[in-house]
């Protein structure tokens, strides 16, 4: 069910410090800590001075990130200060923070305030104070999950329950993957906070996931390699190429070297966590075409960069392809010919359980 944000009515509320918002929260990699807010970012806050503006903001955008907490609260307020990235003219409507109860979704809200960013001029429209509040919910003790939008940065200000609610944190002792690629995992464009594909997959196995999708900054970098290195994860995947296609950045040589770099500095400390690649989904205008490598040659040698690992023993990662995720057929879900739409990033989420979080050939079990 969809609601927009309704008032709290009850005015004795338990407001929480930051010191103990910080352990509530799942899907980061590290905090910049403000001095009145606490900001989840997915890249290690020392590297944020090595990016590029661009990657900057988008690895600090709140893709997959999440309040997580067992509580016995009937309501609850939530402030920030929010950054959201201005949406093109008829893309669905971005912003929405999802919540669900004991693992099942419960309402979705937009809250109220909020700035808008412009992504090629950095300008600010409006205000970046925002709220939201749920009401009504089941009085018991229950598993709460908040997801915040991920295509927007959030510094969380406050956290209001009930004035006699407990609260404590809920850390997620499932099976983690981790997915690492463009703004087709980062998912920007999916309406939901929850709707990207690899929520959407990691949900329908029942395991718990990590979205280090930067969208436009998959680049095959060491800074992504090394993030993912110290990372905890049961299985990784790794969708490359799209991002390196525009303005041809890596030739065939430079391609290879940049994929097999990463997967070797990743195996520092995951030499046996299964791997998968995954190539670019069809894109049309690209697949034969561009200033560099075409989408089809980045299929060819990333399936050629797989069968060298294994050739050298490592039985623990496999290929797919992104046509196997989504195809030529399924190009009307793609309103700008590159990014799914919500309903496209449902059905990439489906697929990638059916084929690899389930049945024989699973990578992994919840």
């Amino acid at each position: 069910m969809l609601k927009q944000n309704r008032p709290v009515k009850d005015d004795v509320v338990r407001a929480l410090s930051l010191e103990n918002i910080a352990p509530l929260v799942d899907g980061h990699v590290d905090f910049r800590r403000k001095p009145l807010a606490l900001q989840p970012i997915r890249i290690p806050l020392e590297d944020i001075a090595y990016c590029d503006p661009f990657t900057r903001w988008v690895a600090t955008c709140a893709a997959g990130v999440r309040l997580r907490f067992a509580s016995s609260t009937r309501s609850l307020r939530f402030t920030a200060t929010q950054r959201l990235a201005a949406e093109a003219p008829g893309a669905e409507r971005r912003g929405a923070y999802d919540l669900f109860v004991d693992g099942q979704f419960h309402e979705r809200s937009w809250g109220a305030g909020g700035a808008l960013i412009s992504l090629d001029s950095g300008a600010l429209v409006g205000d970046e104070a925002l709220e939201l509040t749920f009401g009504g919910l089941p009085d018991r003790e229950k598993l709460l999950e908040l997801w915040f939008p991920q295509a927007a940065t959030v510094s969380i200000t406050g956290l209001e329950l009930d004035d006699a609610a407990t609260v404590s944190p809920a850390p997620d002792a499932r099976p983690r993957v981790l997915f690492h690629g463009s703004s087709i995992s980062h998912c920007m464009e999916a309406q939901g906070a929850s709707a990207g594909w690899p929520a959407v997959a990691a949900g329908l196995a029942g395991l718990s996931h990590q979205n280090l999708g930067w969208a436009g900054s998959c680049l095959l970098s060491g800074l992504a390699a090394r993030t993912i290195r110290d990372a905890k994860a049961d299985a990784i995947i790794l969708k490359l190429g799209i991002n390196v296609w525009s303005e041809g950045m890596l030739k065939s040589r430079t391609f290879l070297d940049s994929a097999h770099a990463m997967i070797s500095i990743i195996r520092e400390k995951h030499p046996t966590t299964p791997i998968v690649i995954i190539s670019p989904i069809f894109s049309p205008g690209r697949e034969d075409a561009g200033d560099g490598l075409t989408l089809r040659q980045m299929r060819t040698l990333l399936q050629e960069v797989t069968a060298a690992r294994v050739k050298s023993g490592d039985a623990n990662i496999r290929y797919l392809s992104g046509l196997d995720l989504f195809g030529e057929a399924d190009a009307a879900m793609l309103p700008d010919d590159l990014h799914p739409n919500t309903q496209g990033y449902a059905l990439m989420g489906q697929r990638f359980c059916d084929q690899l979080l389930r049945g024989p050939g699973a990578i992994l079990h919840a």
